[in-house]
Order: structure tokens, then C-alpha cells, then sequence
């Protein structure tokens, strides 16, 4: 069985969603001009990012004003255009940004200063700037550097032309197109994207099967806004890793098209049936674009398909919130059954996601899988399922399977699952299966049992488990006797040591202590009557926390616990005790422990004693606790166990 605690598929989910963190932050910066505001948040930021001397600084400021269209940027920007002493590439960046910022109508002088412009550089960026003029000046600049000497320069200014043109611009692209070599056909894409006619897109997809510069081609897609390049982009994208990180720039690009259109495209590429396709178009819906309407068609793709990681693909996106997993929940259902543990895995997180799913109901089988990976997969849903579905007072019987798991991973989750969504009803059938468990040999077994147990017992509950255990349960207690930080009344002999009388009242005094001091100044004791009163322990670990049992205050403080119980012969056994901070104990008059924690201030002063070996006498017997206490935590607790420490019940 493989360990319960390492299976994957959950850190695929993660790793999918990390994924989309990065492509939302990506999209966050590139589609920031979409209903934008006057002034974008972060304008200030990156107006003074204008004036660093770092490139890359300058021209992610250039992009972010130019795309948010900041007014108050076009001197600063017009500035680095004119300045020589920056770079061609910076220069012809900042041109672009100022086209795109100031009126279409307007045509700045340097635009046609760069369009004449020795570096070729420069006319590049005068021939993108041309696209966004309006009229026939950008029209004129554009077909003039259409014929420009460098190549790149002439298919900028291509798409320049197209972007006024469109359709009209087809016998000029069908032309400049026509042959081309490799590292253009990213500037040529533009155009035909643009263009957009039938003939137009078929030699965009011919171009772009086996793409060698895949970012440079999805820049000049993305550029197009056309959303006739949408297969186009699908089809990188299904020939795309999800670890490249072309991937998320293909993601944003597509996030840019209307929902409609996006969610047809889908539809066809879903409808091919190949699994890349299935799968790219899985991760697009997880990631940019939920369409319930798309499940039925992502099911029915998955009769043809055998590959694991599409079906994976397909149920984390069938599962999103947004998807309506309550629709595919018989989708979900049905792979509880599958041979592969992650795909079971994957089926019992979707169907956490269904809001008409009775998981109990759903699980009950699940939970007893022969996987440890599945079967605390299902229980771990449980936790979060609606406590009104749990099988009240069978919650046990439901659990039999992993309550007695031999695997202890799978049988702590079983007790957590008991303790949370059990109650009272199923109390009684708990402790008949696991009371063994109680009084066995393995610590961490018996304590999660008791824990799970504690959780829903009933008030006289708590002792029953406590008991099984071998803790004393039940107590008859006093207090409190003043004490001081050097515990000089623990040392000495007070009036319950000369003898138990439980009818009988005492006189004490007591003061408030305030932030660790014993009294202030000038302070008297007060002073009280107080008596003995039943009590029993009110934790499955068997501690009785004497605070709750007592006048306050508990600082400063000391108390007697006295229990009496009959043994059936004369034995040895053996007695442990621990508590916090200092105790006494005495066993039929004898004493048999002394132990003082070091004081810690604020802090847990535990001091134990383990193993103790003692003598019960036949009939009656009785253990007396001197407990002290100076400040924060105060409890004792005691535990008889015989020679093979198994507990003895005697209380």
C-alpha cells in the first residue's frame, strides 16, 4: 500500500492553480487599459519610472501609460522620443506609446521624422505608430514604408496598413506574403490576422503550423485583437507545455476575445476528439473562461480519449465552481471506481465541490479503499461535508473499516472524522467497538481513541474513557490554602494531611495576584471557610484541572484531591502521576512521590514521576494529592497500570 500521505494528485491541482495565479497576474498588467480610468492605479509609479536609466524600467512604464492612455505622460514620453542619446529601440517604443496615447486625428512631427529616419529602427517604430493614425496620413506613411529596404520595417508597415484597411488591404498582404522566410512570419501573421478574409486566415494557419519564434508570433496575434486568430491560438496552445512559458502569454492573448466567440471556439477544438486538444481546452476553462455549457461536451470527449492526464485535466476543470459540478456529479461518481488511485482521488475533490452531493452517501465505499491515498482523500471530504448528513448514531458502524485500520495514518483520520461529526448517539456504540483500544498497550493509539471518544461523550462520558484508561476519575477535592512563589506552605504540614474528614471545614486565606506579584503592598490575606466537594476528571487524558474546581484565585494556591477505591486482593501495580507545578502523594498514609517543577514564568511547570511500583492492599485503599500551584496552568493526574502497562481499571 502506497503511504497515504504522499499521493499527487492534489499537487496537481495546486500546481494548476498556481499556474493560473500567474497568468491572472499577467493579465492584470496587459488588459489594465479595459475600462480603464482616467488615471490607472499605479500612474504615478510609473510616470517617475519614465526617468530610470534602466531600459527595461522605461519601457514597462512606456507600455503600462500607453495602454491606460495617460495624457499627463505624452510630454515626458514625446521627450524621450526626440533624445537622441537614448536608444533607437527606446526611442521608437516611446513613439508608439505617444501615437496611441494623443487624438488618432492628430499626426505628430516626429512620426514622420522617424518614418524618414536613417535607422531602420526608427522607421519600424514609425511604421506601428501609422496603424493607430487615423485618415489618410497613416495610410500614406504606411504604404510608403511598405516598400521600405529592411524587411521588418516593410511588414510593420504592412500592419499598419491592414489595421486601417482590413479586407481592403488583402491583394497587398496576398502580395508581401506570398514568400517569406521563417523569421518573419511572426510580423506577417499580423496582417493576415488582421485582414481576416477566408483566404487570408488559411495561409495565416499554413504559416504558423511549426512556428520557430512562438513568443514573437503570439505578440503579433495578440497585437491583431482579431478574434479570427482565436484557432490559431488554440492550436499553439494545444502544442504548447503548461510548464513553457509561452503558455500563459497564449492564455492572455485569448483572454482578450469576447466570451461568446471564445466559448464556440472551444467547442470545436473539444469536438475534435484529440487529447491535446481536450486537454488544452481543459485547462483554458480552469484557468481564463468558465462555461457550464461547455461539460457536456468535455464528457463526451473523454468516450475516445485513454489518456490520464486529459481525463485529470477534464475533471479539475468539470469541477470548478463555476463549471456547476453538481451537473457533472454523475460524471464524478462514476470515476470513484476508476483503477487509478490519483483519477479517485480527483472524483471524491470534485464531488466535494457538488452543493447537492451527499457525500456519506457517495462515500461510504470509498472510504474503505484498498488505497490509503483515496481513503483519507474521502474522509478528509467528510470533514467538510454538512453534519445533518451524517449517519447519526451509525457513525460507528459506517466507520468499522478505518476505525480499525491497521494503517495508524488512516485510523487517526477515522477518529478525527468520529469526533467531528459524531454526538451522543454514538458514544455508547463507539466505546463497545474501541473500548479495547483503551486499555491496550499502544500510547498513541489509545489516546487518539479516547480523543475522538471525548468528543462526543456525554458529560458523565469523559470519566468512563478517562477510567478505561486507567486514570483515576473520581476525585474529592479542597481548596484552596494560600501558597507563595517559593512554595513554603507546600512544605509545610496542613490541617487535611492530619486526616480526612469529609464533613469537616477549614480556614484559609487567599489574596489576588496581580502580573506574577504575591500580593500588594500593604495587602491582608482574606480569609474563608471552604469544604470538600465531589469531582471528577473532565478530560479523556485524565487530568483534573483543579481550577475550574475551586474558589479562585488559583495563583498562589494549594489543594488536596482524595480517592478511594476498593481493590479485589492484595497487588503490585504500578502508579504515574504528573501535574503542574508541585505535588505530594500519598498512597493508604504512606508517601510515596515529592516533586517541584522549576518555576517558569507564564509558562507550563510540569513536574512526573513514572512507574512508581506499589502494594493495594484487599479492600479499601486511598491516594491523597497535595497539589501546588503559583500561577497559570494547574492539574494533576494519575494513572495505574500493571506490569505490562496495561491499564488497571479500579475507580
Amino acid at each position: 500500500m502506497n503511504s497515504p500521505c504522499t499521493f499527487q494528485t492534489p499537487k496537481k491541482v495546486s500546481v494548476v492553480l498556481v499556474l493560473a495565479s500567474a497568468i491572472l497576474s499577467l493579465l492584470s498588467f496587459q488588459l489594465c487599459s479595459l475600462g480603464a480610468p482616467s488615471r490607472a492605479s499605479g500612474t504615478i509609479g510609473y510616470l517617475q519610472q519614465l526617468n530610470e536609466e534602466d531600459w527595461i524600467l522605461k519601457a514597462e512604464a512606456l507600455h503600462y501609460l500607453s495602454e491606460n492612455r495617460v495624457q499627463e505622460a505624452l510630454e515626458s514620453i514625446l521627450e524621450i522620443a526626440k533624445n537622441e542619446k537614448e536608444g533607437p529601440w527606446i526611442r521608437s517604443r516611446a513613439l508608439v506609446s505617444y501615437c496611441k496615447i494623443q487624438d488618432p486625428k492628430d499626426i505628430p512631427q516626429i512620426l514622420s521624422i522617424f518614418a524618414s529616419s536613417p535607422d531602420h529602427v526608427l522607421r519600424e517604430g514609425a511604421a506601428e505608430s501609422a496603424g493607430v493614425i487615423k485618415g489618410d496620413k497613416g495610410i500614406e506613411i504606411s504604404l510608403k514604408l511598405t516598400k521600405d529596404n529592411k524587411e521588418p520595417v516593410q511588414l510593420r508597415a504592412l500592419a499598419s496598413y491592414s489595421r486601417i484597411m482590413g479586407e481592403k488591404a488583402w491583394p497587398l498582404v496576398q502580395q508581401m506574403t506570398e514568400s517569406l522566410n521563417e523569421e518573419l512570419i511572426p510580423l506577417a501573421a499580423e496582417s493576415l490576422a488582421l485582414v481576416g478574409n477566408e483566404n487570408a486566415l488559411e495561409r495565416l494557419n499554413k504559416l504558423t503550423e511549426s512556428p520557430k519564434n512562438k513568443r514573437a508570433l503570439i505578440e503579433s496575434l495578440d497585437r491583431s485583437r482579431s478574434p479570427k486568430t482565436i484557432p490559431v491560438l488554440l492550436d499553439l496552445l494545444e502544442n504548447t507545455s503548461t510548464d513553457d512559458t509561452n503558455f500563459a502569454y497564449i492564455i492572455s492573448a485569448l483572454s482578450k476575445n469576447d466570451n461568446e466567440i471564445l466559448s464556440s471556439s472551444l467547442k470545436d477544438l473539444i469536438r475534435t476528439g484529440r487529447d491535446s486538444a481536450i486537454f488544452a481546452a481543459a485547462r483554458i476553462i480552469t484557468i481564463l473562461f468558465q462555461d457550464p455549457s461547455l461539460g457536456a461536451d468535455l464528457r463526451s470527449a473523454l468516450t475516445t480519449s485513454s489518456d490520464p492526464k486529459t481525463l485529470e485535466a477534464v475533471m479539475i476543470a468539470l469541477g470548478s465552481k463555476e463549471m456547476n459540478p453538481d451537473s457533472n456529479q454523475e460524471f464524478f461518481v462514476d470515476h470513484l471506481k476508476h483503477e487509478n488511485p490519483e483519477i479517485k482521488v480527483l472524483s471524491i475533490l470534485c464531488l466535494s465541490h457538488c452543493n447537492e452531493a451527499n457525500l456519506y452517501t457517495l462515500l461510504k465505499e470509498t472510504i474503505k479503499d484498498s488505497e490509503g491515498s483515496v481513503s483519507i482523500a474521502a474522509m478528509n471530504a467528510l470533514m467538510d461535508a454538512p453534519l445533518e448528513d451524517a449517519p447519526t448514531g451509525e457513525l460507528v458502524s459506517y466507520l468499522e473499516d478505518v476505525l480499525v485500520s491497521t494503517d495508524s495514518v488512516i485510523r487517526k483520520a477515522a477518529f478525527d472524522l468520529l469526533g467531528h461529526a459524531g454526538n451522543e448517539d454514538d458514544f455508547e456504540p463507539a466505546l463497545a467497538m474501541l473500548g479495547k483500544a483503551l486499555s491496550g498497550t499502544d500510547t498513541i493509539r489509545r489516546e487518539a481513541v479516547a480523543e475522538a471518544l471525548g468528543s462526543i461523550a456525554p458529560d458523565n462520558g469523559i470519566a468512563n474513557v478517562a477510567r478505561r484508561q486507567g486514570y483515576v476519575s473520581n476525585w474529592m477535592v479542597l481548596g484552596t490554602f494560600l501558597n507563595d512563589k517559593e512554595h513554603k506552605a507546600f512544605t509545610n504540614e496542613l490541617e487535611p494531611e492530619k486526616g480526612i474528614d469529609f464533613e469537616k471545614t477549614y480556614p484559609s486565606t487567599y489574596v489576588w495576584a496581580l502580573q506574577g506579584n504575591q500580593r500588594r503592598d500593604g495587602e491582608k490575606p482574606i480569609e474563608r471557610e471552604i469544604g470538600w466537594a465531589e469531582a471528577s476528571v473532565n478530560k479523556t487524558n485524565g487530568m483534573l484541572m483543579m481550577g475550574p474546581l475551586l474558589p479562585p484565585p488559583g495563583t498562589f494556591s494549594i489543594a488536596y484531591a482524595v480517592s478511594d477505591f476498593d481493590s479485589k486482593n492484595d497487588q503490585e501495580l504500578f502508579l504515574s502521576l504528573d501535574g503542574d507545578d508541585a505535588f505530594k502523594v500519598w498512597l493508604n498514609g504512606e508517601k510515596i512521590s515529592e516533586k517541584v517543577a522549576p518555576y517558569l514564568h507564564r509558562k507550563s511547570c510540569i513536574a512526573s514521576q513514572e512507574n512508581i511500583k506499589i502494594k493495594l492492599k484487599k479492600g479499601k485503599n486511598r491516594i491523597l494529592i497535595k497539589s501546588a500551584n503559583i500561577e497559570y496552568e494547574w492539574w494533576v493526574r494519575v494513572r495505574i497500570t500493571d506490569a505490562n502497562n496495561r491499564p488497571v481499571e479500579l475507580f
